[in-house]
């Protein structure tokens, strides 16, 4: 099976290095590597920077490779980013998460949609099947690997991703798209951009997907076919001096058919933005989100997030960003299934936030360095401090080394921190005077946030005229990281059972090392080929020394790598293929597989592409609950046409 699977892989890369002929008008090779390394960036500081003056370990993807990498949702295009670990659990689950701790619920990834934060207190994570978007409307998807507290707060711990939609402005006219597979058996979308006067732009949109149901590695369905849609619309005012008016809604409703797993998110934002000069400007921002699922339990969260913003040059030498924020979220939580015990079923958190950060320049072009401060009050820990200290050194054009060191914190999600939900966990089991007794987990008020001390390094050079090389490292240090309590601490007898309760406590300190390295390199004009290696060490332990009791250690892989190669064909055609190695975690092998795109460019109007992914069949996630096997990431191919009016 492994030679085979190399062969594979060294027959994909040998195919996609087939010589080529003349580009299209529209080809990746237009932008050199100098101007790709040189696009601005706003996820690190709140504000534009070029790729090369950031201290952070951050990757852009942008639209065009959102189109050439065959992606059908954000989770396949995160793939293709050096130390992400994205893992498959079903049709419409993914387990995401940067440099460790991937499960489910990745707790310690905080996302953005356009400044929005998709990051649920409930269960401490993202519900990705809720994330579903027209990926030819993203401008970029901005990843920082390593923490961004210090901007954006709590639970930006081990990473950051921003996904910035483009403004009604830059998407005008009509585009309809839709792509038939096996695995995608469709997935299709439709958006209309138009203008009201001079000054007022607007888009609306709308999409459909269904996928079809797949297997368990034993063989057994897994019945996990899905469909979902989204439909929403987007304004963008632009006044006379300078403002930019922005407003959006969207609506998205997830649905797994074969069981009672249904969910909506509907949410509406507003945002006004003001540039004095080209060092200052102020933004307001509002939002309003409602998530509704009905999974294990029925509940609803509705948030109400404002913030503020201010840069502003103090001297020549200093630019300065101040900002506040408040949110408040309103959980409520019915009982459904037998397996949870409701005890709490309205909730209600409130947080308020500050911050500032300085860039200091000095020696202007050549070394900056940026000390910032976020001061947070949580319901849970109360008043958390997330400060950060990072340096760029620029020794000569085309070089960066740069050094960060920071503090982050993951406070506890109302199932851990509340007395809100108790979840039964295990088997039944006899405990003192022959009573029967069901392991619960429930919530520990106790709890204190999870810590974050990261030190970072890195450096980028841009070697020649076609070869960038990124290189990143990091060692992390966790205190009170949370896990369950492994021994029941308190007993209740009652009929016919009672309840043997396992808190959630700060069970684990340790720590993570490892990093990053991606070379991209332009062998000819028409042909770009990307290589990336990540590797990761973790080393958690809890009281006495004893093994890692929060599974943490086996749940992400220790190395990752992937070849990209993207290709410019004879007038009008593109072909993209890669190859990716993903390391073993626990109950799942190590695997290889890969993708391959072929589109053809019929006129201005039209393309057509089909699309290979992942061409070996393989599993990424251990199975989950009520399965006892894990989910077969199966071989699929679909047809794309997009149309443009």
């Amino acid at each position: 099976m492994r030679s085979r699977r190399l062969s594979f892989a060294l027959a994909l890369w040998l195919g996609c290095a087939a010589s080529v002929s003349a580009a299209g008008d529209d080809s990746l090779a237009d932008l050199s590597i100098e101007q790709l390394m040189s696009v601005s960036v706003t996820s690190v500081s709140k504000r534009e920077q070029k790729l090369a003056d950031v201290a952070s370990a951050i990757t852009v993807l942008s639209n065009d490779e959102l189109q050439r990498l065959g992606a059908t949702t954000v989770a396949d295009a995160l793939r293709f980013v050096p130390g992400m670990d994205v893992g498959t659990i079903n049709a419409s689950h993914w387990a995401i998460s940067a440099r460790g701790f991937n499960n489910l619920y990745a707790n310690k990834l905080l996302v953005l949609v356009d400044g929005r934060a998709i990051y649920t207190p409930l269960f401490a994570g993202v519900y990705w099947d809720l994330q579903q978007m027209m990926l030819i409307d993203v401008d970029r998807i901005e990843v920082i690997r390593g923490p961004g507290a210090t901007i954006w707060g709590a639970n930006a711990v081990n990473g950051v991703i921003n996904i910035v939609t483009r403004s009604a402005r830059d998407s005008q006219g009509s585009v309809a798209s839709v792509a038939v597979g096996d695995v995608h058996e469709t997935v299709s979308g439709g958006r209309y951009g138009g203008r009201i006067g001079e000054r007022t732009f607007y888009r609306v949109f709308g999409g459909y997907r269904r996928d079809a149901e797949g297997k368990l590695t034993t063989g057994g369905p897994a019945a996990d076919n899905w469909q979902g849609g989204r439909a929403g619309f987007r304004l963008d005012h632009y006044t006379a001096g300078g403002d930019q008016l922005t407003w959006r809604t969207d609506a998205v409703l997830s649905n797994l058919d074969d069981s009672q797993s249904h969910a909506y998110d509907a949410n509406t934002l507003a945002r006004w933005t003001r540039s004095f000069s080209a060092r200052s400007g102020v933004e307001a921002q509002v939002y309003f989100d409602r998530t509704w699922r009905n999974d294990t339990t029925r509940s609803t969260q509705d948030t109400l997030d404002a913030s503020f913003q201010n840069t502003f040059g103090l001297g020549e030498r200093n630019d300065v960003i101040w900002g506040a924020g408040y949110r408040h979220i309103d959980v409520a939580i019915d009982q459904k299934l037998a397996i949870a015990n409701v005890l709490d079923h309205r909730l209600a958190l409130q947080l308020f936030s500050g911050f500032v950060q300085d860039d200091f320049h000095v020696v202007p072009d050549r070394l900056t360095l940026t000390a910032g401060i976020k001061l947070e009050h949580n319901d849970f820990t109360g008043i958390e401090i997330q400060p950060s200290v990072r340096a760029v050194f620029k020794p000569s054009e085309g070089q960066s080394l740069w050094s960060a060191i920071s503090r982050a914190v993951r406070t506890p999600d109302v199932i851990e921190g509340r007395d809100a939900v108790d979840v039964f966990y295990g088997a039944p089991f006899q405990g003192p005077g022959g009573d029967t007794y069901v392991p619960t987990l429930s919530g520990n008020p106790s709890l204190k946030s999870e810590v974050l001390w990261a030190y970072e390094l890195g450096y980028r050079i841009q070697a020649t005229d076609r070869v960038h090389v990124d290189v990143a490292s990091f060692y992390n240090h966790y205190l009170r990281v949370i896990g369950i309590n492994p021994v029941p601490t308190i007993f209740e007898p009652g009929q016919p059972f009672g309840m043997a309760e396992l808190p959630w406590t700060n069970i684990a300190n340790g720590h993570t090392a490892g990093g990053e390295v991606a070379i991209t390199a332009s062998p000819t004009d028409r042909w770009r080929v990307t290589a990336a290696y990540a590797m990761l060490y973790t080393d958690l332990h809890g009281a006495g020394h004893s093994a890692d009791p929060t599974g943490a250690e086996s749940s992400s892989p220790r190395h990752q790598a992937n070849v990209r190669s993207s290709y410019d064909l004879a007038t009008r055609w593109t072909l993209d293929g890669d190859v990716r190695f993903v390391d073993r975690i626990a109950g799942v092998p190590a695997y290889v597989t890969g993708d391959v795109r072929l589109a053809w460019h019929a006129s201005a109007r039209w393309d057509v592409s089909l699309v290979g992914q992942n061409l070996i069949d393989h599993a990424e996630q251990a199975a989950i609950p009520p399965y006892d096997a894990a989910t077969q990431v199966r071989r699929g191919f679909y047809v794309k046409l997009v149309g443009r009016f």
